[in-house]
């Protein structure tokens, strides 16, 4: 049963009132996270994989190593 939007938790990032937490499913979760804030964390961490043709792996780009320490 849904409960009315000034009841709702509301996500910690944009504000947006939500049923449960993204992260852990709970209807209660204090530091509570949309789907949409959680999904654009998760992609904030990925390391981009794409390489050009003829890029070396081995050489640093724009100051990253290709291989993670």
């Amino acid at each position: 049963m849904s409960r009315p939007a000034d009841q709702r938790p509301r996500c910690v990032s944009c504000g947006r009132a939500i049923e449960v937490c993204a992260c852990c499913d709970e209807r209660d979760c204090s530091p509570a996270i949309c789907d949409v804030c959680l999904r654009t964390a998760i992609l904030k961490t990925i390391r981009r994989q794409y390489v050009h043709p003829g890029a070396s792996l081995i050489e640093e780009v724009a100051g990253e190593p290709s291989v993670p320490a």
